[in-house]
């Protein structure tokens, strides 16, 4: 299972909050690395939650602009046990603790094993196809 390094991004026009934004990234569905590394599915507290997440990334705002860092996630079409395995990823209010919005055009997404280097446009582009 590859490590995928996903590439920061800046989204320009941004009309949120201008501090206390992070991307949280959720696992749909448990799933093991070939590593032997399990990852288990993100606990559900409410109905309208998506509960414990998986990790969270600060984001910052600079010039009206919102910019997501840089993220490292496990690959999961490649998963031994579970390759249908699908990460979320939201964008959340540290204050409040509540969501923002859905970061991407899906709402849900896997990540393949190759390229180790990519882009969220190229994720979300290649979930389109």
């Amino acid at each position: 299972m590859a490590v995928i390094s996903i590439a920061s991004v800046t989204v320009p026009g941004w009309q949120g909050n201008t501090s206390g934004v992070t991307l949280r990234v959720y696992i749909n569905t448990a799933f093991s690395a070939a590593t032997g590394t399990l990852y288990p599915q993100t606990v559900r507290c409410a109905p309208a939650s998506l509960g414990t997440f998986f990790r969270e990334y600060a984001c910052s705002v600079s010039s009206g602009a919102l910019v997501i860092p840089a993220v490292s996630l496990d690959s999961t079409v490649d998963s031994p046990d579970n390759p249908n395995a699908t990460y979320t990823a939201e964008l959340h209010d540290s204050a409040s603790g509540k969501a923002i919005q859905q970061f991407g055009t899906f709402s849900t997404f896997p990540l393949a094993p190759a390229p180790t280097s990519t882009t969220w446009a190229a994720i979300f582009t290649a979930e389109a196809l």
